[in-house]
């Protein structure tokens, strides 16, 4: 049976636009995850982390280079900031959200855990948007998670530049994930910044210094003006890190909006 509602956009075509790309500044308040969760009524000590680890087992893990010292020192697998979904399951939990709005599904990870707080809630709507949905893994994905998780999420098929303007719906959260190329972070700025009632939260924000192909959601981000942007420092901070890093040296984390 076919999990989900989806919704295919993805006949559509947009013209990418040249765009000259900002410096990073690093302007901007950080705060750790244990602390922005205590600032959220929230103890880790109260949260179930086998949940995220369960959800994040089919959606999130991933597997070392075989050639790399730390799989042959530590291990084959690590999980890469599973810190992200308790964010996202806490930020939902606090201002009771009942309306999410995802852009960049991946393997699903902010998906299930955003359908975990609202299931715990008593319910809302959860719409996903990417290019890439694959049915069959959706399906495995039925075969593991709830069937109520699933009768709350929409699967809208194609590019969030290409639906976005066909709807004018609002959402209390929205979490921007998807193409991390500056263009496109500013494209999906520019269509959500009217749209979040409540929360809107960046992924994959990297500090000056630390630099990765095709990952300039920090150039967009130090020009947005708002008093309540933070950068959460999250990585492996409350999961193991088997990498040994200190909270100094993790250079990168989300960054959250609210209202």
């Amino acid at each position: 049976m076919n999990q989900g509602n989806i919704i295919d956009f993805s006949s559509f075509t947009t013209e990418p636009q040249e765009l000259i790309v900002p410096e990073r500044t690093g302007n901007i308040k950080k705060v750790m995850i244990h602390e922005k969760l205590k600032s959220l009524g929230i103890s880790v000590e109260d949260l179930s982390l086998g949940d995220f680890d369960q959800i994040g087992e089919v959606t999130a893990k991933k597997k070392r280079d075989p050639s790399s010292d730390l799989y042959k020192s530590v291990g084959a697998f690590f999980r890469p900031n599973y810190e992200r979904g308790i964010l996202i399951y806490s930020l939902i939990k606090h201002y009771n959200v009942k309306s999410f709005l995802e852009i960049g599904f991946g393997r699903g990870y902010g998906t299930m855990c955003a359908a975990l707080a609202m299931s715990e809630n008593g319910g809302g709507k959860i719409a996903s948007i990417d290019p890439n949905f694959d049915q069959d893994f959706l399906n495995q994905l039925g075969q593991i998670f709830p069937q109520p998780w699933f009768e709350m999420i929409q699967f809208i098929q194609g590019k969030s530049q290409d639906y976005l303007p066909t709807t004018e719906e609002k959402f209390d959260f929205i979490y921007i994930d998807g193409d991390h190329t500056y263009a496109a972070t500013k494209r999906d700025w520019e269509l959500c910044k009217d749209r979040y009632n409540k929360i809107l939260l960046f992924d994959d924000y990297h500090l000056p210094g630390k630099v990765q192909k095709d990952i300039e959601c920090s150039n967009l981000i130090d020009q947005i003006e708002d008093e309540s942007k933070e950068l959460i420092i999250q990585d492996r901070r409350i999961f193991l890190d088997d990498r040994g890093y200190t909270d100094d040296q993790i250079d990168y984390g989300q960054v959250l909006l609210t209202r």
